[in-house]
């Protein structure tokens, strides 16, 4: 056992290596953008100005975010590639740790194959973990603040939960979900010292960039802009992201099949068939409708597992789904945050669920193939037929299933 747990961190190790090379040595990426950012904070500079002519920096982003990225550029571009990617390495190692901590918690007796179902969960996630590492984003880093928020929390240690989670929604806020979750679950002082470290460190960017609250009033009045847009094929407001196929939110899955995709948008997809015409505004009651159905039905589930220790594994994993769902942006590398529901899935699996196999068989067909395998076509209808966001639909309901996790607290259900 001793030499097979050492071929094991060989392997880790390795695969680690392989992604800070594959990532230190590019010379494009969001990893640019993120370190501009910072600068133009600590600069006193206009946040949101024009960048490389392509339009605003960053709109989607609190001036906060700058607080992370601004360190990095005191390395030198290079230098500072090379260490945002380690970090990024180092997070997947701890987000690796704690799922390995959930398969001691729920399923013991799979421990002799912890390695196998963590290198099982790796490959579903890669094609999302390879994307935000090859690019310089910061959704790797952001998952692990969120996990390690609410480890923290379930060791009492509530104010290193509300830092991590405070610097989480302060620099990126698409886990926003997790501070009215820490709420109904029953970890008030987590999520009040969350609330109250990222509103400091919003503060904290505004006194550091001197220019007033103008950007942040610029990024919430964009933000509310561009989540309220009845049409998501419409030019946004502010300079946010126009719309691609490579946003595979809810909202834009349902505009796709229940409005009309331009024929701009439409003639990139080789056999394009269109939806059923309704119009924006209708669609977009019947989004508000639905995500306010799945906002009930999560919260609610919540409540009903909340004493459950290993049921919280189950709970965390729910809102990292919804979350994708329902924000106006989910990008591909956005998507490691199936990581916990994956995992979740593979221990089931594992556990004896042997249909679930065949379910992530079809995961892995639909979402994994990437460009390179496929061709640029194929992975263009995958995007249009809104696969992935079918698939994470799917996975946050059998989130949902009881059966998911058995515990002696669950067999009260």
């Amino acid at each position: 056992m001793p030499a097979q747990n050492k071929t094991w961190k060989i392997i880790w190790i390795i695969l680690g290596l392989v992604l800070i090379i594959r990532s230190g040595v590019r010379d494009r990426g969001v990893i640019e953008d993120h370190l501009e950012f910072g600068r133009r904070l600590v600069a006193a500079e206009d946040l949101y100005a024009p960048y490389k002519e392509v339009g605003p920096l960053h709109p989607v982003y609190p001036p906060s975010f700058g607080l992370m990225t601004w360190p990095f550029t005191l390395l030198g571009e290079r230098i500072a590639r090379f260490l945002w990617v380690a970090f990024q390495v180092l997070a997947l190692a701890y987000i690796g740790i704690r799922m390995l901590h959930w398969l001691q918690l729920i399923w013991p007796e799979l421990h002799a194959r912890r390695h196998w179902i963590l290198l099982l969960t790796a490959i579903l996630c890669s094609r999302y973990a390879l994307r935000d590492t090859h690019g310089g984003g910061g959704n790797i880093l952001n998952l692990a603040l969120v996990i390690g928020a609410f480890h923290l929390d379930s060791k009492g240690k509530s104010l290193g939960a509300s830092a991590a989670l405070g610097l989480s929604i302060a620099t990126k806020p698409s886990m926003i979900l997790c501070l009215p979750l820490l709420l109904v679950i029953g970890k008030k002082r987590s999520a009040i010292g969350a609330f109250m470290a990222a509103g400091l460190l919003m503060l904290l960017a505004v006194l550091i960039n001197q220019r007033g609250w103008d950007p942040l009033q610029t990024w919430a009045e964009g933000s509310y802009l561009y989540a309220s847009m009845p049409d998501p094929f419409a030019e946004p407001a502010m300079g946010f992201p126009a719309f691609t196929w490579m946003n595979q939110s809810l909202r834009c899955a349902m505009a796709r099949y229940l409005g009309d995709v331009p024929a701009v948008y439409a003639d990139e997809i080789p056999g394009f068939f269109p939806g059923l015409g309704l119009q924006a505004s209708s669609i977009q009651w019947l989004r508000l409708t639905l995500g306010l159905l799945l906002l009930a039905i999560s919260f609610a589930w919540a409540w009903r597992h909340r004493l459950s220790e290993t049921r919280r594994v189950a709970i965390l994993a729910l809102f990292l789904c919804l979350g994708l769902l329902l924000s106006p942006i989910s990008w591909k590398a956005h998507h490691v945050a199936l990581g916990p529901a994956l995992f979740l899935l593979l221990g089931s699996a594992f556990s004896g669920r042997r249909w679930l196999w065949y379910l992530l068989g079809i995961y892995v067909l639909a979402n994994l193939l990437g460009e390179q395998i496929v061709g640029k076509e194929l992975k263009n209808l995958q995007q249009c037929l809104y696969l992935l966001t079918i698939s994470t639909t799917v996975i946050w309901a059998l989130c949902l299933d009881p059966r998911l996790i058995q515990d002696p607290e669950a067999s009260k259900d």
